[in-house]
């Protein structure tokens, strides 16, 4: 039971409102469709004759499941390649650092913690990739 002293938590766990709204939502969904199949495959003159004669061609029942498969798979491929064309070349300066780096301060107080800063690229190449004995 949470009294007014317990702080609510944030959990992905269903609340009583969330599983309302998740069942109404899968509910709507499930019936629009089978709205839209009742539209796509019933033929036209019977839908007249119910009486729904403002209907969006049958042609637009194809053409949008077409065209949202199309931008998904455009997205999938074209995200990705915009990204990577606004990565600078490996070349670049700007990769090793940028206005936000910070220079490391050598002044550490005895026993106590070094501050925040990058870390220059030729000494962690050194450090990683060259072995002490091999070290000119």
């Amino acid at each position: 039971m949470i009294t007014s002293e317990t702080p609510r938590q944030n959990t992905p766990s269903p609340t009583e409102s969330r599983a309302n709204y998740g069942f109404a939502l899968y509910l709507a969904s499930k019936t629009a469709f089978v709205v839209y199949l009742a539209w796509a495959f019933i033929p036209s003159h019977w839908l007249e004759c119910i009486g729904l004669t403002y209907l969006p061609q049958k042609y637009w029942a194809i053409t949008i499941p077409v065209w949202v498969c199309c931008f998904i798979v455009a997205i999938t491929l074209l995200y990705p390649a915009v990204n990577m064309l606004l990565v600078p070349p490996m070349n670049d300066p700007r990769i090793l650092t940028d206005s936000y780096a910070r220079e490391t301060i050598n002044e550490v107080r005895p026993g106590g913690i070094p501050t925040v800063s990058d870390l220059d690229l030729s000494e962690v190449c050194k450090t990683l990739y060259l072995d002490s004995k091999n070290t000119n």
